[in-house]
């Protein structure tokens, strides 16, 4: 127990170490470009250790995204963002502790968590001050009623009905899903069935898996009994990489199989685990609609920060998140969430001027214009329960396992599904 302790204390420091370090590399120029402006803190909560620690590079990669837009941009009000992160491990019983830690950094805005452990803390934010962008499309949250929390990511039912499409499209009708047993991934589970039989298909099997085994023979054989054309998926990464291999020993990775947003990373654990086939038969729906002014100025910070334009999942929605913010600040004329939370619908809804940069934006608040900030991750216009809706990038991968995109599903597309009763 005393190993296991210490094993997991070390890999927490190391994480927040590299973590510390990609920060660094993010907001050096800004600190030496500013050095008289206050500073304010965007808080991340992200798993840094645990089965779905994946999820932390995201957010530690979008993040520093958005602050290196407002910072190079002047700032908020005269205020110049830093960031400060916490590691709730994907796991309900440590997020709170990693709320209250976080806490004593005194942030005005966070990032996250995820799906895995929002709702162990939604309940905090408002009590204490702090307003929230949640990351992930929990379903849980479709009918969010919080003041203090928004997400730019749509919903995983919208996810599941693009999934569903995307197959009936590809002539795949019959299916067998296997997810695992965690709130997250059962989520998706009944909009996918309405949505496939709504258009056409047939669910030959719908297996639950319990995380951790050694052995997913047996759901695997229950999956494949009567030769599906496609099959749905959702698991952590350690479940993952024991389902695959087993997959290929039995000769099942020859058939399309299409996961959610989890397993779209390139060169991603989930990738290299699924076999020689990923490059042909592996197929992730990722929220976004990766088009535009806004996206494509988001690609040219993601290069200066980052120096690639392999960008990661989700790393628009932190992004978008961070500006939203800033601009709900500037219009508010103040830095405290009592006030500047009543402008982020504000300013990211119609009617308003649309703009697609924080500097356009700003120059437009300063004018007493309306504005109608349209996101990198799509037109970030938040609902009465604040959530957003957009269309899914189907992305695959070539040889290498970086990203090729494979076809879009539409907001009009998916709007047709719900028509048919999806």
């Amino acid at each position: 127990m005393v190993k296991a302790r210490w094993l997991r204390v070390a890999a927490i420091g190391c994480a927040f170490a590299a973590a510390a370090t990609l920060a660094g590399g993010a907001f050096g120029s800004v600190g030496s470009k500013h050095k008289s402006a206050s500073s304010i803190v965007v808080g991340g909560i992200f798993p840094f250790t645990g089965t779905k620690a994946l999820l932390s590079t995201w957010g530690t990669h979008g993040v520093p995204v958005g602050v290196w837009e407002v910072n190079h941009n002047g700032g908020v009000l005269g205020h110049q963002w830093k960031s400060s992160y916490v590691d709730d491990a994907a796991d309900s019983v440590d997020a709170l502790p990693a709320f209250r830690k976080l806490l004593l950094k005194h942030p005005t805005l966070v990032i996250g968590p995820f799906s895995p452990t929002i709702e162990a803390v939604i309940n905090q934010f408002k009590p204490n001050n702090v307003a929230d962008f949640m990351v992930g499309g929990l379903t849980q949250l479709d009918t969010l009623k919080n003041s203090y929390v928004f997400r730019t990511s749509s919903s995983d039912s919208n996810e599941a009905i693009a999934m569903a499409y995307y197959a009936i499209k590809h002539g795949w009708k019959s299916a067998s899903l296997i997810f695992d047993n965690s709130a997250n991934s059962q989520g998706f589970v009944p909009p996918l069935e309405k949505a496939f039989k709504a258009l056409g298909g047939k669910i030959d099997a719908n297996i639950t898996l319990t995380p951790g085994q050694s052995s997913y023979n047996a759901e695997l054989a229950q999956a494949f009994a009567k030769s599906p054309q496609v099959i749905f998926d959702s698991m952590d990464s350690q479940s993952a990489a024991t389902l695959f291999s087993d997959g290929q020993q039995l000769g099942y990775m020859n058939v399309p199989w299409i996961g959610d947003d989890l397993q779209s990373a390139p060169q991603g654990d989930y990738a290299k685990a699924f076999g020689k086939t990923a490059s042909t038969e592996l197929t992730a729906a990722l929220p976004a609609s990766p088009s535009g002014a806004a996206f494509n100025h988001f690609l040219s910070d993601y290069q200066k920060v980052w120096h690639t334009k392999s960008i990661l999942p989700t790393t628009f929605n932190e992004y978008d998140s961070v500006v939203i913010a800033s601009l709900a600040m500037t219009a508010a004329k103040s830095t405290n969430p009592k006030v500047w939370v009543k402008d982020v619908m504000k300013v990211a809804d119609a009617p308003g001027v649309k703009c697609s940069t924080y500097a356009a934006c700003v120059r437009l608040i300063k004018k007493h214009k309306d504005i109608n900030y349209e996101g990198a991750s799509g037109n970030d216009d938040f609902n009465r329960y604040h959530n957003v809706f957009s269309g899914f990038q189907m992305v695959g991968f070539d040889s290498n396992l970086n990203n090729v995109t494979r076809g879009f599903v539409t907001p009009q597309e998916l709007e047709s599904v719900v028509a048919k009763g999806g």
